[in-house]
Protein backbone atom coordinates (compact mmCIF):
# COMPACT_ATOMS: atom_id res chain seq x y z
CA UNK A 1 0.00 0.00 0.00
CA UNK A 2 0.93 3.07 -0.81
CA UNK A 3 2.01 5.90 1.88
CA UNK A 4 3.02 9.21 1.67
CA UNK A 5 3.83 12.17 4.20
CA UNK A 6 3.49 16.23 3.53
CA UNK A 7 6.27 18.34 4.89
CA UNK A 8 5.49 21.63 5.79
CA UNK A 9 8.10 24.11 6.78
CA UNK A 10 8.84 28.42 6.29
CA UNK A 11 11.26 29.70 4.56
CA UNK A 12 12.49 33.21 5.24
CA UNK A 13 10.72 34.71 2.21
CA UNK A 14 7.69 33.72 3.69
CA UNK A 15 8.22 35.51 6.74
CA UNK A 16 8.91 38.55 4.91
CA UNK A 17 5.52 37.65 2.90
CA UNK A 18 3.51 37.41 6.25
CA UNK A 19 5.29 40.72 7.95
CA UNK A 20 3.35 42.19 4.56
CA UNK A 21 0.21 40.75 4.94
CA UNK A 22 0.15 37.83 2.27
CA UNK A 23 -1.14 35.47 4.84
CA UNK A 24 -0.19 32.19 7.03
CA UNK A 25 2.67 30.35 4.77
CA UNK A 26 2.12 26.48 6.27
CA UNK A 27 -1.88 27.03 5.98
CA UNK A 28 -1.22 28.13 2.19
CA UNK A 29 0.90 24.97 1.42
CA UNK A 30 -1.26 22.82 3.18
CA UNK A 31 -4.11 23.91 1.25
CA UNK A 32 -2.45 23.52 -2.14
CA UNK A 33 -0.07 20.38 -1.43
CA UNK A 34 -3.87 18.74 -0.54
CA UNK A 35 -5.18 19.89 -3.56
CA UNK A 36 -1.53 18.17 -5.84
CA UNK A 37 -2.52 15.14 -3.58
CA UNK A 38 -6.29 15.52 -4.21
CA UNK A 39 -5.39 15.22 -7.82
CA UNK A 40 -2.78 13.02 -8.22
CA UNK A 41 -4.93 10.51 -5.96
CA UNK A 42 -2.22 10.20 -3.71
CA UNK A 43 -3.13 9.05 0.05
CA UNK A 44 -1.14 11.18 2.40
CA UNK A 45 -1.30 9.56 6.34
CA UNK A 46 0.66 12.25 7.91
CA UNK A 47 1.65 16.11 7.65
CA UNK A 48 4.51 16.93 9.42
CA UNK A 49 4.92 20.79 10.23
CA UNK A 50 8.16 22.10 11.06
CA UNK A 51 7.35 25.37 13.58
CA UNK A 52 10.96 25.81 14.42
CA UNK A 53 13.92 27.47 11.61
CA UNK A 54 17.09 26.87 11.57
CA UNK A 55 19.63 26.35 8.85
CA UNK A 56 20.97 22.62 9.95
CA UNK A 57 18.96 18.98 10.09
CA UNK A 58 19.78 19.10 13.82
CA UNK A 59 18.05 22.41 14.51
CA UNK A 60 15.14 20.78 12.68
CA UNK A 61 13.40 17.98 14.88
CA UNK A 62 10.55 17.24 12.43
CA UNK A 63 12.90 16.62 9.50
CA UNK A 64 14.71 14.65 11.52
CA UNK A 65 12.20 12.46 12.11
CA UNK A 66 11.27 12.44 8.37
CA UNK A 67 14.53 11.58 7.55
CA UNK A 68 14.86 8.21 9.69
CA UNK A 69 11.11 7.43 8.25
CA UNK A 70 12.53 7.69 4.81
CA UNK A 71 15.71 5.31 5.41
CA UNK A 72 13.75 3.28 6.93
CA UNK A 73 11.76 3.01 4.12
CA UNK A 74 8.34 3.70 5.95
CA UNK A 75 6.60 6.30 2.86
CA UNK A 76 6.60 5.69 -1.19
CA UNK A 77 7.03 9.85 -1.23
CA UNK A 78 7.53 12.65 0.29
CA UNK A 79 4.89 15.65 -0.80
CA UNK A 80 6.40 19.45 -0.29
CA UNK A 81 6.59 22.55 -2.39
CA UNK A 82 9.89 22.81 -3.22
CA UNK A 83 12.91 20.70 -3.01
CA UNK A 84 14.49 23.21 -1.15
CA UNK A 85 12.75 22.93 1.96
CA UNK A 86 13.83 19.75 2.71
CA UNK A 87 17.74 20.91 3.14
CA UNK A 88 19.01 24.30 2.72
CA UNK A 89 21.87 24.12 4.88
CA UNK A 90 25.16 23.58 4.28
CA UNK A 91 26.70 20.45 1.73
CA UNK A 92 26.92 17.70 4.26
CA UNK A 93 23.20 18.57 4.85
CA UNK A 94 22.14 18.48 1.36
CA UNK A 95 23.90 15.70 0.56
CA UNK A 96 23.16 13.30 3.67
CA UNK A 97 18.77 14.07 2.69
CA UNK A 98 20.01 13.03 -1.52
CA UNK A 99 21.91 9.76 -0.26
CA UNK A 100 18.69 8.88 2.08
CA UNK A 101 15.98 9.55 -0.53
CA UNK A 102 17.64 7.52 -2.87
CA UNK A 103 18.77 4.51 -1.23
CA UNK A 104 15.41 4.38 0.09
CA UNK A 105 13.80 4.99 -3.38
CA UNK A 106 11.42 7.79 -1.90
CA UNK A 107 9.98 9.92 -4.02
CA UNK A 108 9.61 13.56 -3.94
CA UNK A 109 6.53 15.35 -4.89
CA UNK A 110 6.17 19.21 -5.55
CA UNK A 111 3.50 21.05 -7.99
CA UNK A 112 6.23 21.81 -10.67
CA UNK A 113 7.87 18.25 -10.59
CA UNK A 114 7.98 14.27 -9.10
CA UNK A 115 11.30 13.61 -8.48
CA UNK A 116 11.88 9.62 -8.51
CA UNK A 117 15.60 8.96 -7.34
CA UNK A 118 15.94 5.92 -8.88
CA UNK A 119 16.01 7.67 -12.51
CA UNK A 120 19.53 9.55 -12.83
CA UNK A 121 18.39 12.86 -14.64
CA UNK A 122 15.60 13.52 -11.42
CA UNK A 123 18.86 12.43 -9.37
CA UNK A 124 20.67 14.53 -10.72
CA UNK A 125 17.75 17.69 -11.19
CA UNK A 126 17.41 16.85 -7.31
CA UNK A 127 20.83 17.57 -6.31
CA UNK A 128 21.30 20.71 -8.65
CA UNK A 129 18.03 22.48 -6.76
CA UNK A 130 19.61 22.28 -3.77
CA UNK A 131 22.76 23.52 -4.80
CA UNK A 132 21.00 26.37 -6.19
CA UNK A 133 18.91 26.88 -2.96
CA UNK A 134 22.27 26.60 -0.52
CA UNK A 135 23.48 29.20 -2.84
CA UNK A 136 21.00 31.32 -2.50
CA UNK A 137 20.51 30.59 1.09
CA UNK A 138 24.45 32.15 1.56
CA UNK A 139 23.51 35.03 -0.52
CA UNK A 140 20.98 35.91 1.69
CA UNK A 141 22.34 35.31 4.93
CA UNK A 142 25.42 37.25 3.48
CA UNK A 143 23.25 40.58 2.57
CA UNK A 144 21.15 40.12 5.91
CA UNK A 145 24.86 40.04 8.33
CA UNK A 146 26.08 43.14 6.53
CA UNK A 147 22.88 45.18 6.88
CA UNK A 148 22.68 43.93 10.50
CA UNK A 149 26.38 45.52 10.91
CA UNK A 150 25.76 48.45 9.27
CA UNK A 151 23.09 49.20 11.73
CA UNK A 152 24.69 48.65 14.38
CA UNK A 153 27.85 51.25 13.18
CA UNK A 154 24.67 53.43 13.28
CA UNK A 155 23.80 52.82 16.64
CA UNK A 156 20.83 51.06 16.05
CA UNK A 157 20.02 47.85 18.03
CA UNK A 158 19.94 45.04 16.24
CA UNK A 159 19.47 41.97 18.56
CA UNK A 160 16.60 40.04 19.27
CA UNK A 161 16.45 40.18 23.03
CA UNK A 162 16.52 43.48 24.56
CA UNK A 163 19.45 43.37 27.95
CA UNK A 164 17.68 43.56 31.41
CA UNK A 165 17.09 47.10 31.96
CA UNK A 166 15.59 48.19 28.57
CA UNK A 167 12.93 46.86 26.16
CA UNK A 168 13.13 47.04 22.38
CA UNK A 169 11.61 50.19 20.16
CA UNK A 170 10.96 50.68 16.52
CA UNK A 171 12.69 53.81 15.74
CA UNK A 172 10.29 56.63 14.69
CA UNK A 173 9.99 57.74 10.44
CA UNK A 174 13.33 54.81 10.16
CA UNK A 175 13.96 51.41 10.29
CA UNK A 176 14.93 49.44 12.78
CA UNK A 177 15.09 49.46 16.17
CA UNK A 178 16.79 51.24 19.38
CA UNK A 179 16.00 51.13 23.25
CA UNK A 180 14.07 52.30 25.74
CA UNK A 181 14.72 51.97 29.42
CA UNK A 182 12.71 50.55 32.13
CA UNK A 183 12.75 52.02 35.39
CA UNK A 184 11.79 49.50 37.49
CA UNK A 185 14.77 47.18 36.24
CA UNK A 186 17.24 49.83 35.05
CA UNK A 187 17.28 50.77 39.31
CA UNK A 188 18.41 47.33 39.87
CA UNK A 189 21.20 47.73 37.02
CA UNK A 190 22.34 50.72 38.61
CA UNK A 191 22.35 49.11 42.44
CA UNK A 192 24.14 45.81 40.92
CA UNK A 193 27.03 48.43 39.73
CA UNK A 194 26.70 50.61 43.26
CA UNK A 195 27.68 47.68 44.80
CA UNK A 196 30.39 46.27 42.67
CA UNK A 197 32.04 49.74 42.17
CA UNK A 198 31.46 51.41 45.90
CA UNK A 199 30.19 48.64 48.07
CA UNK A 200 27.03 48.74 50.56
CA UNK A 201 28.25 51.99 51.47
CA UNK A 202 27.31 50.73 55.31
CA UNK A 203 29.56 51.80 57.84
CA UNK A 204 30.05 48.25 59.21
CA UNK A 205 30.70 47.00 56.32
CA UNK A 206 31.54 48.92 53.55
CA UNK A 207 33.43 46.87 51.01
CA UNK A 208 32.61 46.07 47.45
CA UNK A 209 31.01 43.13 46.89
CA UNK A 210 31.60 40.64 44.05
CA UNK A 211 29.63 38.82 41.72
CA UNK A 212 28.35 36.34 43.66
CA UNK A 213 27.37 38.23 47.14
CA UNK A 214 25.92 40.37 44.50
CA UNK A 215 23.55 37.40 43.50
CA UNK A 216 23.25 36.66 46.82
CA UNK A 217 21.84 40.07 48.27
CA UNK A 218 19.80 40.40 44.71
CA UNK A 219 18.08 36.79 46.06
CA UNK A 220 17.71 37.86 49.99
CA UNK A 221 15.64 41.21 48.80
CA UNK A 222 13.50 38.77 46.64
CA UNK A 223 14.22 41.05 43.42
CA UNK A 224 13.06 39.18 40.24
CA UNK A 225 15.82 37.76 37.99
CA UNK A 226 16.28 38.10 34.52
CA UNK A 227 15.50 34.30 33.30
CA UNK A 228 16.31 31.51 36.08
CA UNK A 229 14.25 31.60 39.48
CA UNK A 230 17.54 33.32 41.22
CA UNK A 231 20.13 35.78 40.86
CA UNK A 232 23.44 34.25 39.53
CA UNK A 233 26.99 35.58 39.61
CA UNK A 234 27.08 35.30 35.46
CA UNK A 235 24.28 36.85 35.44
CA UNK A 236 25.50 39.82 37.10
CA UNK A 237 28.71 39.43 35.21
CA UNK A 238 27.41 39.75 32.17
CA UNK A 239 25.42 43.02 33.50
CA UNK A 240 28.81 44.57 34.44
CA UNK A 241 30.72 43.97 31.50
CA UNK A 242 28.17 44.72 28.92
CA UNK A 243 28.58 48.76 27.66
CA UNK A 244 24.85 49.05 26.31
CA UNK A 245 24.24 49.96 29.81
CA UNK A 246 26.79 52.70 29.04
CA UNK A 247 25.05 53.93 26.21
CA UNK A 248 26.82 51.62 23.55
CA UNK A 249 26.35 49.30 20.81
CA UNK A 250 28.28 46.22 20.83
CA UNK A 251 28.25 43.76 18.02
CA UNK A 252 30.13 40.97 17.38
CA UNK A 253 31.27 40.27 20.39
CA UNK A 254 30.20 36.40 20.41
CA UNK A 255 30.14 35.78 17.04
CA UNK A 256 29.33 32.04 16.29
CA UNK A 257 32.48 29.75 15.22
CA UNK A 258 31.67 26.36 13.44
CA UNK A 259 34.13 23.48 13.61
CA UNK A 260 34.36 19.74 12.55
CA UNK A 261 35.80 16.86 15.03
CA UNK A 262 35.33 13.37 14.58
CA UNK A 263 32.22 13.40 16.73
CA UNK A 264 30.42 15.76 14.17
CA UNK A 265 29.79 19.60 13.41
CA UNK A 266 30.19 21.34 16.79
CA UNK A 267 29.28 25.38 17.37
CA UNK A 268 31.06 27.94 19.76
CA UNK A 269 30.62 31.05 20.65
CA UNK A 270 33.68 32.55 22.03
CA UNK A 271 34.37 36.38 23.17
CA UNK A 272 36.16 38.42 20.50
CA UNK A 273 37.95 42.05 21.21
CA UNK A 274 39.56 42.34 18.36
CA UNK A 275 39.09 44.29 15.02
CA UNK A 276 35.62 41.92 14.22
CA UNK A 277 34.13 43.89 17.46
CA UNK A 278 31.66 46.49 16.91
CA UNK A 279 31.84 48.95 20.22
CA UNK A 280 30.10 52.49 18.99
CA UNK A 281 27.64 55.32 20.46
CA UNK A 282 24.12 53.99 20.44
CA UNK A 283 20.76 55.57 20.07
CA UNK A 284 19.77 54.84 23.30
CA UNK A 285 20.04 56.73 26.64
CA UNK A 286 22.89 55.00 28.96
CA UNK A 287 21.78 53.37 32.69
CA UNK A 288 24.95 53.86 34.27
CA UNK A 289 27.45 57.06 33.56
CA UNK A 290 30.41 55.75 31.27
CA UNK A 291 32.96 56.79 34.22
CA UNK A 292 31.23 54.09 36.02
CA UNK A 293 31.54 51.40 33.66
CA UNK A 294 34.92 52.04 33.01
CA UNK A 295 35.90 52.36 36.68
CA UNK A 296 33.91 48.73 36.67
CA UNK A 297 36.22 46.97 34.25
CA UNK A 298 39.22 48.26 35.85
CA UNK A 299 38.93 46.70 38.97
CA UNK A 300 37.05 43.80 37.12
CA UNK A 301 41.16 43.17 34.91
CA UNK A 302 42.66 43.88 39.04
CA UNK A 303 41.13 40.56 39.31
CA UNK A 304 43.47 37.81 39.42
CA UNK A 305 42.86 35.21 36.47
CA UNK A 306 41.38 31.97 36.95
CA UNK A 307 43.93 28.59 36.84
CA UNK A 308 44.53 27.35 33.00
CA UNK A 309 41.56 24.46 33.24
CA UNK A 310 40.12 24.68 36.52
CA UNK A 311 36.86 24.86 34.31
CA UNK A 312 37.59 21.67 32.39
CA UNK A 313 39.49 19.72 34.98
CA UNK A 314 37.37 16.97 36.62
CA UNK A 315 37.60 17.07 40.57
CA UNK A 316 34.38 15.26 41.38
CA UNK A 317 34.15 11.14 40.72
CA UNK A 318 30.64 11.76 40.56
CA UNK A 319 30.42 14.43 37.86
CA UNK A 320 27.10 14.65 36.00
CA UNK A 321 25.92 11.38 37.57
CA UNK A 322 23.71 12.70 40.27
CA UNK A 323 19.92 14.46 40.15
CA UNK A 324 18.47 16.37 42.49
CA UNK A 325 14.74 14.42 42.59
CA UNK A 326 12.94 17.31 43.59
CA UNK A 327 14.21 19.71 41.18
CA UNK A 328 16.11 17.71 38.35
CA UNK A 329 18.97 19.48 38.42
CA UNK A 330 22.55 17.87 38.15
CA UNK A 331 24.25 18.19 41.83
CA UNK A 332 27.42 18.93 42.12
CA UNK A 333 30.78 19.14 44.58
CA UNK A 334 31.35 21.81 47.40
CA UNK A 335 34.46 21.80 48.36
CA UNK A 336 35.12 21.78 52.45
CA UNK A 337 37.73 23.37 54.44
CA UNK A 338 39.87 21.54 57.22
CA UNK A 339 37.17 21.04 59.25
CA UNK A 340 34.26 20.45 56.90
CA UNK A 341 34.80 17.54 53.83
CA UNK A 342 33.21 17.60 50.77
CA UNK A 343 29.78 18.12 50.27
CA UNK A 344 27.50 16.44 47.56
CA UNK A 345 24.68 19.67 46.95
CA UNK A 346 22.29 20.63 44.82
CA UNK A 347 22.67 24.37 43.74
CA UNK A 348 19.30 25.61 42.87
CA UNK A 349 18.60 28.01 45.73
CA UNK A 350 15.17 27.72 45.20
CA UNK A 351 15.41 24.03 45.57
CA UNK A 352 15.62 22.58 49.27
CA UNK A 353 17.54 19.26 49.04
CA UNK A 354 19.88 18.65 52.07
CA UNK A 355 22.74 18.07 51.20
CA UNK A 356 25.51 15.03 52.33
CA UNK A 357 29.03 14.78 52.54
CA UNK A 358 30.82 13.25 49.40
CA UNK A 359 32.42 10.68 50.99
CA UNK A 360 29.29 8.81 52.44
CA UNK A 361 27.71 9.41 48.47
CA UNK A 362 30.66 7.48 47.14
CA UNK A 363 30.59 4.53 49.52
CA UNK A 364 27.08 4.14 48.84
CA UNK A 365 27.65 4.20 44.79
CA UNK A 366 30.30 1.52 45.43
CA UNK A 367 27.77 -0.51 48.07
CA UNK A 368 25.41 -0.13 44.96
CA UNK A 369 27.93 -1.65 41.94
CA UNK A 370 28.85 -4.66 44.70
CA UNK A 371 25.09 -5.44 44.59
CA UNK A 372 24.78 -5.24 40.67
CA UNK A 373 28.02 -7.62 41.02
CA UNK A 374 26.04 -10.06 42.57
CA UNK A 375 22.06 -9.79 41.37
CA UNK A 376 23.46 -9.37 37.67
CA UNK A 377 24.89 -12.39 37.74
CA UNK A 378 21.55 -14.31 38.25
CA UNK A 379 19.51 -11.58 35.99
CA UNK A 380 22.15 -12.46 33.39
CA UNK A 381 21.63 -15.95 33.72
CA UNK A 382 17.63 -15.75 33.67
CA UNK A 383 18.20 -13.37 30.54
CA UNK A 384 20.16 -16.24 28.80
CA UNK A 385 16.85 -18.09 29.00
CA UNK A 386 14.70 -15.71 27.96
CA UNK A 387 17.16 -14.59 25.04
CA UNK A 388 17.55 -18.34 24.02
CA UNK A 389 13.83 -18.88 23.91
CA UNK A 390 13.12 -15.56 21.41
CA UNK A 391 16.32 -16.79 19.30
CA UNK A 392 15.17 -20.41 18.99
CA UNK A 393 11.43 -19.55 18.39
CA UNK A 394 12.34 -16.86 15.67
CA UNK A 395 13.05 -19.41 13.00
CA UNK A 396 9.54 -21.41 13.18
CA UNK A 397 7.56 -18.29 13.43
CA UNK A 398 9.67 -16.70 10.71
CA UNK A 399 8.73 -19.80 8.50
CA UNK A 400 4.84 -19.64 9.09
CA UNK A 401 4.35 -15.77 8.66
CA UNK A 402 6.63 -15.98 5.43
CA UNK A 403 4.44 -19.11 3.55
CA UNK A 404 1.67 -17.28 5.34
CA UNK A 405 2.76 -14.39 2.79
CA UNK A 406 3.04 -16.16 0.20
CA UNK A 407 -0.20 -17.23 0.39
CA UNK A 408 -1.64 -13.33 0.24
CA UNK A 409 0.19 -13.23 -2.67
CA UNK A 410 -0.84 -15.72 -4.51
CA UNK A 411 -4.68 -14.15 -3.33
CA UNK A 412 -3.75 -11.01 -4.67
CA UNK A 413 -2.58 -12.64 -8.21
CA UNK A 414 -5.66 -14.08 -7.99
CA UNK A 415 -8.35 -11.56 -7.50
CA UNK A 416 -6.26 -9.61 -10.12
CA UNK A 417 -7.50 -12.76 -12.77
CA UNK A 418 -10.67 -12.81 -11.19
CA UNK A 419 -11.38 -9.27 -11.93
CA UNK A 420 -9.67 -9.72 -15.93
CA UNK A 421 -12.24 -12.41 -16.63
CA UNK A 422 -15.18 -10.43 -15.28
CA UNK A 423 -15.74 -12.27 -12.22
CA UNK A 424 -15.20 -9.52 -9.84
CA UNK A 425 -17.53 -5.77 -9.84
CA UNK A 426 -15.39 -2.67 -9.13
CA UNK A 427 -16.20 -2.35 -5.98
CA UNK A 428 -16.00 -5.83 -5.26
CA UNK A 429 -12.57 -5.89 -6.55
CA UNK A 430 -11.77 -2.48 -4.28
CA UNK A 431 -12.72 -3.69 -0.99
CA UNK A 432 -11.11 -7.35 -1.99
CA UNK A 433 -7.34 -6.03 -2.99
CA UNK A 434 -7.91 -3.51 -0.26
CA UNK A 435 -8.15 -6.26 2.64
CA UNK A 436 -5.73 -8.48 1.19
CA UNK A 437 -3.36 -5.42 0.39
CA UNK A 438 -3.61 -4.55 4.08
CA UNK A 439 -3.39 -8.03 5.71
CA UNK A 440 0.22 -8.29 3.55
CA UNK A 441 1.08 -5.24 4.88
CA UNK A 442 0.68 -6.12 7.89
CA UNK A 443 2.19 -9.43 7.78
CA UNK A 444 5.70 -8.02 6.52
CA UNK A 445 5.34 -5.56 9.68
CA UNK A 446 4.68 -8.32 11.84
CA UNK A 447 8.06 -9.97 10.00
CA UNK A 448 9.92 -6.42 10.76
CA UNK A 449 9.28 -6.77 14.63
CA UNK A 450 10.15 -10.05 15.15
CA UNK A 451 13.34 -9.86 13.77
CA UNK A 452 13.48 -6.90 15.73
CA UNK A 453 12.74 -9.06 18.75
CA UNK A 454 15.70 -11.14 17.85
CA UNK A 455 18.28 -8.65 17.10
CA UNK A 456 17.34 -6.83 20.46
CA UNK A 457 17.08 -10.23 22.34
CA UNK A 458 20.92 -10.78 21.28
CA UNK A 459 21.96 -7.23 21.95
CA UNK A 460 20.38 -6.88 25.68
CA UNK A 461 22.08 -10.58 25.80
CA UNK A 462 25.27 -9.41 25.05
CA UNK A 463 24.73 -6.12 26.86
CA UNK A 464 24.76 -7.77 29.98
CA UNK A 465 27.51 -10.32 29.52
CA UNK A 466 30.15 -7.27 29.21
CA UNK A 467 28.23 -5.37 31.74
CA UNK A 468 28.95 -7.86 34.49
CA UNK A 469 33.10 -7.82 34.26
CA UNK A 470 32.90 -4.17 34.00
CA UNK A 471 31.43 -3.16 37.47
CA UNK A 472 33.67 -6.27 38.42
CA UNK A 473 36.56 -4.11 37.15
CA UNK A 474 35.39 -0.55 38.55
CA UNK A 475 35.26 -2.67 42.09
CA UNK A 476 38.91 -3.84 41.54
CA UNK A 477 40.40 -1.05 40.56
CA UNK A 478 38.30 2.01 41.45
CA UNK A 479 40.68 3.03 44.70
CA UNK A 480 43.96 2.87 43.02
CA UNK A 481 43.49 5.54 40.03
CA UNK A 482 45.15 8.40 39.98
CA UNK A 483 42.39 10.80 39.14
CA UNK A 484 39.11 11.85 39.86
CA UNK A 485 38.58 11.77 35.99
CA UNK A 486 39.94 8.72 35.70
CA UNK A 487 37.00 7.56 38.10
CA UNK A 488 34.71 9.43 36.97
CA UNK A 489 35.47 8.24 33.17
CA UNK A 490 34.55 4.18 34.27
CA UNK A 491 31.81 5.11 36.47
CA UNK A 492 30.07 6.22 33.47
CA UNK A 493 30.67 3.32 31.49
CA UNK A 494 28.44 1.46 33.53
CA UNK A 495 25.81 4.12 35.37
CA UNK A 496 23.52 6.17 33.22
CA UNK A 497 22.65 8.38 36.43
CA UNK A 498 21.71 8.35 40.15
CA UNK A 499 18.44 9.97 41.86
CA UNK A 500 19.42 11.74 45.21
CA UNK A 501 17.16 12.21 47.60
CA UNK A 502 17.76 13.41 51.39
CA UNK A 503 14.34 15.16 53.51
CA UNK A 504 16.46 15.87 56.59
CA UNK A 505 20.07 16.69 57.81
CA UNK A 506 21.85 14.92 60.09
CA UNK A 507 22.14 17.63 62.64
CA UNK A 508 18.71 16.84 63.99
CA UNK A 509 17.70 14.52 67.10
CA UNK A 510 17.64 10.62 65.67
CA UNK A 511 19.05 11.55 62.09
CA UNK A 512 21.86 10.29 60.73
CA UNK A 513 24.14 12.45 58.04
CA UNK A 514 24.17 8.97 55.84
CA UNK A 515 19.91 8.96 55.81
CA UNK A 516 19.36 9.26 52.05
CA UNK A 517 18.28 7.76 49.24
CA UNK A 518 20.28 6.93 45.81
CA UNK A 519 18.63 5.38 43.25
CA UNK A 520 20.88 3.85 40.48
CA UNK A 521 19.85 2.98 36.55
CA UNK A 522 22.34 1.35 35.09
CA UNK A 523 23.92 1.91 31.18
CA UNK A 524 22.90 -1.19 29.36
CA UNK A 525 22.53 -0.15 25.49
CA UNK A 526 19.07 0.23 24.34
CA UNK A 527 17.68 -2.14 20.98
Amino acid sequence: MERYVMYLRKSRADLDAEAHGEGETLARHKTALLALAKRLNLTVSEIYQEIVSGETIAARPMMQRLLQEVSEGKWTGVIVMEVERLARGDTMDQGFVSQTFKYSGTKIITPLKIYDPENEFDEEYFEFGLFMSRREYVTTNRRLQRGRESSAREGKFVGSVAPFGYKRKKIENDKGYTLEIVPEQAEIVRMIFELYVHGTGEKDDSKRLGFQAIAHRLNELKIPPIRHDYWQKESIKDIITNPTYAGMIRWGYRKVKKTVTPQGKKTSRPITLDENCIVVKGLHQAIVPKETFDKAQELLAEQPPAPVGYRSEVKNPLCGLIICEKCGRKMVLRRGTDRKPNYIVCHARSCTMVSTPFPLVEDRVLDILKQWSRDYTVILKNMGVKSGGVIANHETVSNNMRQELSALERQQRTIYDLVERGLYTDEEFKARITEIKQRIEDTKNGLKKLDADKNAAELRKKAAEEFVPKVRHILEVYSTLPSAAAKNKLLKEVLDHLVYNKEKSGAFKDCSADDFTLTAYPKLPKP
